[in-house]
């Protein structure tokens, strides 16, 4: 046994490792917590309900979408987008005119659950969208 005879190693001993426990167990804590409250809600795989498009939303600021909202699949249009978590805005650039109507402007965004809801700021328009 690890220092049986000296009461007081062994209590340091002992001391040592539930403070680097504890440091470890905080140092984690804090980890889940910073990345909870800081990162995007939005991102992931989202289908559309309606259409069977697909939503893909990066943590590096690019989005896609795979076919379209009026259900004609026209492929891939990459595009990036900003979330303004405070707001719950979500704001899609496009760089070509092809993906021009197909997602570019500001969303208001909810999300329950595994429910995605963009309604277009201007016009009211919703998209219901669920996480893959």
């Amino acid at each position: 046994m690890i220092y049986e005879n000296n009461e007081e190693k062994r209590s340091t001993l002992w001391r040592t490792v539930l403070t680097v426990s504890s440091v470890i167990i905080i140092i984690i804590l804090i980890f889940f917590i910073v990345k909870l409250f800081t990162g995007n809600p939005l991102e992931g795989r989202w289908v559309s309900e309606d259409s069977g498009a697909v939503l893909e939303i990066g943590d590096n600021g690019k989005v896609s979408l795979t076919g379209s909202t009026d259900g004609e699949d026209k492929g891939d249009s990459p595009m990036t987008y900003t979330v303004d978590t405070k707001n719950k805005i979500f704001t899609v650039y496009t760089d070509s005119a092809y993906a021009e109507g197909v997602l570019s402007g500001s969303y208001d965004y909810n999300i329950e659950k595994d429910t995605l809801t963009l309604t277009e700021r201007e016009y009211g328009d919703q998209m219901i969208f669920t996480r893959e």
